[in-house]
């Protein structure tokens, strides 16, 4: 009778194992970077993305970061090929002005970047606050780091 209870437990653990690497996890926010966005202690359910698959310009996501030794939760606006260029006036991309709606407060570090092949740039809508893409050593995040994209946000 034991050997049952260890066999639905040890098939719990491997249905849980595949349903967060295959389907899904939740997350909570732990910064002020994405402010207004999410808020710090939000809870964030997020579909697993296996090599970066499927993800967009603008696109939320849940990235484990090499240089901060943690997962973050950033904004995707640079994709492989894009140029960018950041300055007093917002977020150029190949030539064309954003219009970000979700940025309140703009600011931080200014340059110019070309996303390599197989990476992404990523920046918090808290322009001011955010560590992101734009101060980072190694500014651009290899698409395999992406783990999720957020599809569903709670209180």
């Amino acid at each position: 009778m034991n050997w049952q209870w260890l066999a639905m437990l040890g098939a719990g653990a491997i249905a849980a194992l595949l349903f967060r690497r295959h389907v899904g996890f939740v997350t909570r926010v732990d910064a002020h970077s994405m402010w207004p966005t999410l808020r710090p202690g939000q809870i964030l359910f997020t579909r697993s993305v296996l090599h970066g698959h499927r993800i967009r310009h603008g696109d939320i996501a849940v990235v484990q970061s090499a240089e901060l030794g943690r997962r973050v939760v950033k904004r995707i606006l640079g994709l492989p090929g894009d140029r960018l260029e950041f300055g007093s006036g917002g977020l150029v991309r190949n030539g064309e002005p954003l219009i970000e709606p979700y940025v309140v407060r703009a600011g931080g570090a200014s340059g110019s970047w070309r996303v390599p092949e197989g990476h992404c740039f990523l920046l918090g809508d808290n322009r001011a606050a955010s560590s992101d893409s734009r101060c980072w050593k190694q500014p651009f995040t290899p698409l395999e780091a992406i783990v999720g994209r957020v599809c569903a946000r709670g209180s």
